[in-house]
């Protein structure tokens, strides 16, 4: 497959990178495009002539996701809700997983690795399960356990480490930096944004014109691109009057887009929501110069995120994860907008502890990753190890000083106790009653 940086005009042959490795200029996919929806395809393929042409295809039913007109909480302000949840694995990744498991198939590829926090992971997994690929996802230790249950349902080696999203993505490229396997991370393949673009399609298709602003969570800016990309082809086109205002929203314990963008953008110390914490894109540079000609930013924190989340719930019935839930969060803060689309990009029970009331009586905030119910667990079946026992027993990809961590934490929660036994710290887990 032939790409093109859009800023040198370089051409390069099957390049598994996101960027233009002479000037950092983003990478597109060369073809003839023209809109036409082929009712004889299923999936993402029925934009097959808006896409990179591929002789081999997947598809388990993607796209084609409702565009739901809001019914109490915005009533009369032709709102609209995005909801990508009822992909086949619950994100909007499954737009991409078709085409890059298409190019692997295309180029004889028999195993794909990826760094992904599980959205993508997930995604991965389960086309490459239908098409017979195998799948390696390296992934940080505070993944949500079902995203975690999805990666490794589907068949998929899941390694977990403490390193962050950034530090794997690189780890990803050294190793398939020989080309003996397929980088399938949604930061480093430029399939992504051919995938992600058609969500701008439909939406268009469905309305019959360029909403207003369109809302959506901001993490590594790929999405934010992709629709960026779709209307501006819709526009080129003649079919569409003008790209509408992107408006992303951050978290703010990693606002890098809003740092740049605006003054006075403080970085709080809340763990980042998943899929929002990558702290240096590759593709920075290209996401400002989109935001400042065609968007803006919104930072909101985890409250308001898991709040919206709740109210979503509530009011429309539509039960999304509190990483998508920042798009509602973000349209609150940024003050509501008539004619807007508000893009939901993975469904609740992704991540579904971070809805509910806590059942615990000192259990007062989300629990946070497989890595600390690892460990309790293991407290629980083998009462009175030490911290570096329990890091031998664990057997992850994870430091002793980050297991130290995870026990303090854990302590704090009220969950593990210690006891000083011969002048050493020994763990066990806590009986703690429900609040019943």
């Amino acid at each position: 497959m032939q790409f093109k940086c859009v800023s040198c005009g370089e051409v390069f042959w099957n390049i598994k990178r996101i960027t233009c490795p002479y000037c950092n200029g983003l990478l597109t996919p060369v073809y003839e495009w023209r809109l036409a929806i082929r009712e004889d395809l299923k999936g993402v393929w029925r934009f097959r002539e808006a896409l990179p042409r591929f002789r081999n295809t997947v598809t388990m039913g993607e796209a084609n996701t409702p565009l739901l007109e809001s019914s109490r909480l915005f009533k009369d302000m032709n709102v609209y809700f995005k909801d990508e949840g009822r992909n086949p694995t619950g994100s909007f990744r499954d737009r991409v997983a078709p085409l890059i498991i298409a190019d692997a198939l295309d180029t004889g590829a028999r195993k794909l690795i990826l760094a992904s926090d599980g959205n993508m992971g997930a995604s991965i997994a389960a086309y490459a399960a239908r098409a017979g690929l195998k799948v390696t996802v390296y992934g940080p230790s505070l993944m949500e356990d079902a995203k975690a249950l999805l990666i490794r349902a589907f068949g998929a080696k899941l390694i977990l480490s403490d390193q962050s999203i950034d530090s794997l993505l690189e780890m990803v490229s050294r190793k398939t930096a020989s080309g003996k396997t397929y980088d399938a991370s949604s930061l480093h393949n430029p399939l992504s944004i051919e995938g992600l673009k058609t969500i701008a399609y439909e939406i268009f298709l469905e309305l019959k014109e360029v909403p207003e602003k369109i809302f959506l969570p901001l993490g590594s800016g790929v999405t934010l691109l992709a629709l960026y990309k779709g209307f501006r082809e819709l526009t080129e086109a003649g079919l569409a009057s003008r790209i509408p205002k992107l408006i992303g929203v951050e978290h703010c314990g990693s606002p890098k887009y809003s740092q740049v963008l605006k003054e006075k953008v403080e970085k709080c110390r809340e763990p980042v929501l998943t899929g929002l914490g990558y702290s240096q894109p590759y593709i920075k540079d290209t996401v400002l110069k989109v935001i400042e000609d065609h968007g803006d930013v919104v930072v909101i924190g985890s409250s308001e995120a898991v709040k919206a989340a709740k109210i979503l719930s509530k009011k429309e019935g539509l039960f999304v994860e509190p990483s998508s839930a920042v798009s509602l969060a973000g349209f609150f803060k940024h003050g509501e907008v008539e004619n807007s689309v508000i893009l939901l990009t993975g469904h609740g029970l992704k991540a579904p502890l971070l809805y509910t009331r806590p059942n615990r009586k000192r259990f007062s905030a989300p629990f946070p990753g497989i890595t600390k119910k690892m460990i309790l667990e293991l407290v629980s079946n083998k009462p009175g190890l030490t911290g570096y026992e329990i890091w031998k027993h664990l057997g992850i990809d994870v430091t002793p000083q980050a297991v130290y961590q995870h026990l303090r934490d854990l302590v704090e929660m009220g969950y593990v106790e210690v006891k000083i036994e011969a002048g050493v710290k020994k763990y066990f887990a806590r009986r703690i009653e429900s609040l019943s």
